[in-house]
């Protein structure tokens, strides 16, 4: 129980979010986390959108769902 109470009180707040969508003419990706009701619009580089495309096309034609690492505090993917 003090494993817990101690990582809520951390200063980082990393969650996983699953890449909902890629809007490539924006370049963005919107990450979900349904569990806590939260949508993020994240902006990407030319070459990050071009990974996160050919990434999501491949699950979507396996029917698998993308999830990152988001951390809220700093506004950051720490893992794709």
């Amino acid at each position: 129980m003090e494993f817990i109470l101690e990582n809520q009180n951390d200063e980082s707040a990393v969650d996983l979010f699953m890449i909902e969508e890629i809007d490539v003419e924006k370049n963005l990706l919107v990450l979900a986390n349904y569990i806590y009701d939260k949508k993020i619009n994240y902006p990407v580089s030319d070459e990050e959108m071009e990974f996160y495309t050919d990434t999501f096309d491949i699950a979507i034609s396996k029917n698998i769902f993308l999830f990152v690492e988001y951390d809220e505090k700093k506004g950051i993917i720490i893992r794709a």
